[in-house]
């Protein structure tokens, strides 16, 4: 999703953003992970990581496009 957003974001801030998301990524897969070994009762738990990994990602996303709004009004505003 590049975009005439993503350049106004300053680097540090998009980079702690790609770091976040990764992060929640390999945490995700290595707790599905885990509890696949428990068989059909590890379940629910790979279904409930998937929708906090999702929870998360969406807060993600909103936190980027709000902070993006913030650095064009911030911008424009100058």
């Amino acid at each position: 999703m590049v975009g005439i957003h993503d350049r106004e974001l300053t680097p540090l801030t998009r980079a702690q953003l790609d770091f976040a998301s990764a992060m929640v990524d390999s945490y995700a897969r290595g707790t599905k992970f885990w509890f696949q070994f428990w068989g059909p009762l590890g379940n629910p738990a790979i279904e409930a990581v998937d929708a906090a990994a999702e929870a998360q990602q969406d807060y993600l996303r909103k936190l980027k496009e709000t902070l993006e709004e913030v650095e064009l009004q911030t911008s424009t505003s100058r």
